[in-house]
This record gives C-alpha cells, sequence and structure tokens, in this order.
C-alpha cells in the first residue's frame, strides 16, 4: 500500500526534527537512539519513493 503525500511530508518532518535534536543532545544514548531514528524512517521514504517511480 502506498503512502499519501501527508505520510511522507510527516515522515520527513520528523526526521527534520530529530535532526535537529541531535546538535542539542550530547547523551550519547539519545544521540544514538536518534540516529537509529533518523535512519530507520529514511529507509521508509526512500522505499516509498523508488516504490512511485517504478
Amino acid at each position: 500500500m502506498a503512502m499519501t503525500a501527508e505520510q511522507r511530508e510527516r515522515l520527513q518532518a520528523q526526521v527534520d526534527a530529530l535532526k535537529k535534536r541531535l546538535e542539542i543532545d550530547s547523551n550519547d544514548l539519545d544521540y544514538e537512539t536518534h540516529l537509529h531514528t533518523i535512519r530507520t524512517l529514511q529507509r521508509i521514504l526512500d522505499k516509498e519513493i523508488q516504490r512511485s517511480n517504478d
């Protein structure tokens, strides 16, 4: 099932917000958690973009 444009925008907004948090959170655990979440969300977005281009 394909994502709606709104869903993609929400995921991208979450990624952007987490990237900003990386600069603020100096705690190693928080940083690694944010980084992992960013990578996961970015993978989802990339797969959705690829699927929509096929």
